[in-house]
């Protein structure tokens, strides 16, 4: 029996050399064996920068970690309405003084942890009642801070401690200056707080149009109550709801609710005499 072989146009020794990833393993290995001191060298550089790396990440997060546990233990203190941590008498003061200083500890590093200790480190020091380092320390969280919650409370309470200092004209600049961004939480708020502080100044005209954009631009705002009260006051007319005039009932008041210190804004009680809706007579069976 004659049998075929399917010719394959190579040469026997083709068959048996070295394949590609064979020659290039020995020769990495030679390169290796002729280069070992410059081998030992590269692979020690790579742990270095290995080791390095490692140890910026645990230390990263052990600061972050750090800096959430200063800012939970600061807030004890600055919480003036619960007890103080450990059942020691305290004073206001010395609470806040002892607050501010956790705060500043947590503040002196760096990501969003160390940016809210910096925000309520100068709380702190607005309700102590230092100012002027209140607004050096609202104007640093600006500088240093992307975060558009943080920049809207930081411009809040700044144009605050302008109007303690009796700088109306710095507080309206602040409060327009949060307003124009587009992007502020707190723009309805704003422009309430801005005709409070133009009427204040004297400058009626501009008020009333800044409580009229108000009602017209926010008009589920928690604050368009109290704009109605205030341009009633203003202009001597009373101001109702356009709901109301066209004989609709008001459409419910939602309530906004912001991750900030201090006292909340509530939304106002029903107007009394409100007639309700009596309930059905039982049907017959």
């Amino acid at each position: 029996m004659t049998t075929w072989r399917k010719r394959t146009g190579k040469k026997k020794e083709q068959f048996s050399g070295p394949d590609e990833f064979q020659s290039f393993t020995q020769k990495a290995l030679l390169y290796v064996q002729k280069n070992i001191n410059k081998f030992y060298i590269g692979l020690a550089a790579l742990a270095i920068i290995v080791i390095a790396s490692s140890i910026f990440f645990l230390a990263k997060k052990a600061s972050q970690e750090k800096a959430a546990a200063a800012i939970a233990s600061a807030l004890q203190y600055y919480d003036l309405n619960s007890a103080a941590p450990g059942g020691k008498p305290m004073t206001s003061v010395e609470r806040l003084e002892k607050a501010g200083e956790l705060f500043g500890q947590a503040a002196s590093g760096n990501g969003k942890q160390a940016n809210i200790a910096l925000y309520y480190q100068a709380n702190t020091d607005f309700e102590l009642g230092n100012m002027d380092k209140a607004v050096q320390e609202y104007n640093a969280l600006k500088a240093r801070t992307l975060d558009p919650l943080l920049t809207s409370l930081a411009n809040q309470r700044l144009a605050s401690a302008y109007l303690e200092k009796g700088n109306k004209n710095e507080a309206i600049n602040i409060l327009i200056g949060d307003k124009k961004t587009g992007r502020s939480f707190f723009a309805d708020e704003d422009q309430f707080r801005l005709a409070q502080i133009l009427v204040q100044s004297g400058n009626t005209g501009e008020a009333i149009g800044q409580l009229e954009g108000l009602i017209k631009n926010f008009p589920d705002s928690i604050w368009v109550s109290d704009a109605r009260t205030e341009l009633s006051k203003l202009t001597g007319k009373p101001i109702g709801s356009p709901q109301a005039m066209v004989g609709t009932p008001p459409s419910p008041i939602k309530v906004i609710t912001v991750p900030a210190p201090g006292a909340a804004k509530t939304s106002p009680a029903p107007t009394p005499g409100t007639p309700k809706q009596a309930p059905a007579p039982p049907g017959k069976k």
